[in-house]
């Protein structure tokens, strides 16, 4: 290495040539930013797409080539270095600059994805055989199933302990999809066969009155704003647990469930209100594929793409619009009320299974609501109570004195419930299930009771946190007075 050129070489020879491949592999890769748009030329593509705005790289190369990268176009493509602005550097102000030196840098932001390594977090390696082959892995489960885990598993800060198991969850997230979509199609044929979707929009509340139709939309828009917000911050493991709650939880665990006894009509009958069901259900299910798509998108271009009898208005359906939230559509007390509704079913549900009643035999239940709104809203919504197939109710009575001391009842903060079943109940069992219960909330109690006897919490935290805490420990002492009730009246 000299600084100046030799005139002759060592041998005698002064017929000289210049080795024109002299950078390394990292050299050339961190000139890669503005080299693929014409560089050293000053091309057009040079003056629209350079600088970047995202890098997406590995934390093993940051030095290697990310930052070689930074430091080649702050030489490279600041004047007057720059092609095209020999000089313009020695006219500019200091605000120019830094505005010149702020628009070498090839990139503002860096995403530093996780390594993929194996269930036992060991890095994949042939001679350790614990390679998994994306192929295979694709050709069991399905390539939307792959991409799901990826991206759920996607933690910023860890890699990625790549599990089958997880990935065969996802598969039976994807089927559950394909199941919802037939449920849609097949009530779709049967309604009103052309019915397509409309705008891509979830019907607004005032053109809904039920219960359910609000809480989904609300849910719907919540978990939309939601995801937009995680995409935004790159937390795509945020965005596809969120989609994946609502999807499965929200939508076909409960919305499905209740909106099928509105889709179910005698012939005769008047189908205005039922054919409103099914266009809401068609509308929410249409957006609800383009919140998906994304992180799933094969079965959800293929399952648009039939919800518009094979003729959409776009060619795919990652040109439509991704869902924004309407904040106006975002009900808390439609939500709130849903959560009363759907902890009341539930807890019917557990006491069937806690009683042994067999699936197939009604049973009546008794309901002392604490407050007398909720009564009204449980009784408004009966229909949705009686109409679940797991909880199989056949009759809905609302008493006015508390059930809580009565055998084999559940109580909540908000209400009591009571399953009418001739079947002896295990008293023993049931005292021991109390206890196990008694214990929980005890420890609940403790914990939130020390959070707010400390200053620093109280002093520091929001004040919706503490009020918020305040309300449960208020909640907890209701349920474990009458856990302690219900101990004293087994004996």
């Amino acid at each position: 290495m000299a600084r100046e050129a030799p005139a002759a070489c060592k041998c005698g020879s002064t017929q000289l040539e210049q080795d024109t491949d002299v950078l390394d592999t990292w050299f050339s890769s961190g000139l890669l930013p503005f080299t693929t748009l014409g560089w050293p030329e000053a091309t057009r593509d040079l003056e629209v797409f350079y600088p970047n705005s995202l890098m997406i790289t590995g934390f093993d190369i940051l030095f290697f080539w990310v930052a070689r990268m930074i430091m080649l176009g702050c030489w490279f493509m600041m004047p007057p270095h720059k092609p095209g602005a020999a000089g313009e550097l020695a006219k500019a102000n200091e605000v120019a600059r830094e505005e010149a030196l702020r628009n070498s840098v090839p990139f503002r932001e860096v995403y530093i994805h996780a390594l993929v390594r194996d269930a036992d977090r060991q890095k994949m390696s042939k001679t350790k055989g614990n390679v998994l082959d994306p192929i295979e892995v694709i050709q069991q489960y399905g390539t939307d199933a792959t991409r799901f885990t990826l991206a759920a598993m996607a933690a910023p800060g860890t890699d990625i302990a790549f599990s089958e198991s997880r990935t065969a969850g996802y598969r039976n997230f994807a089927n559950k999809i394909w199941n919802a979509a037939r449920f849609v199609f097949m009530n779709v044929d049967r309604i009103d066969a052309g019915l397509r979707p409309a705008d891509g929009r979830v019907a607004r509340p005032h053109m809904v009155s039920l219960l359910e139709d609000r809480w989904i939309a609300s849910r719907f828009n919540r978990a939309a704003r939601d995801v937009n917000e995680s995409l935004q911050n790159y937390r795509f493991d945020e965005a596809a647990n969120r989609i994946y709650d609502f999807f499965w939880g929200d939508l076909c665990d409960w919305y499905l469930e209740l909106i099928k006894p509105r889709l179910n009509f005698e012939e005769g009958a008047d189908t205005a209100r039922v054919r409103v069901a099914c266009a809401n259900l068609v509308n929410l299910f249409e957006a609800s594929l383009r919140l998906l798509h994304p992180v799933m998108p094969f079965i959800t271009e293929e399952i648009w793409h039939a919800m518009y009898g094979g003729a959409p208005p776009l060619k795919s359906i990652a040109l439509a619009a991704y869902p924004a939230a309407d904040e106006a559509q975002i009900d808390l007390a439609a939500e709130t009320e849903m959560a009363i509704l759907q902890d009341l079913i539930v807890s019917v549900r557990n006491l069937r299974a806690e009683l042994k009643v067999e699936p197939k035999v009604k049973v009546p239940i008794e309901v002392f609501a604490h407050q007398p709104e909720i009564r009204a809203m449980l009784e408004k919504n009966s229909s949705a109570m009686l109409q679940d197939r797991p909880a199989n109710v056949e009759t809905i009575t609302f008493v006015e004195k508390s059930l809580a001391n009565l055998p084999g009842a559940r109580s909540t903060s908000r209400f009591d419930v009571h399953a009418i079943y001739e079947k002896k109940i295990d008293v023993a069992a049931e005292r021991e299930r109390l206890k196990k219960e008694l214990e929980k909330i005890d420890k609940q109690l403790a914990s939130a009771q020390a959070r707010l006897a400390d200053p620093q919490f109280t002093n520091k935290a929001p004040a919706h946190v503490v009020e918020g805490l305040r309300k449960q420990v208020e909640e907890q002492t209701i349920l474990r007075n009458k856990i302690v009730a219900q101990l004293k009246e087994l004996g």
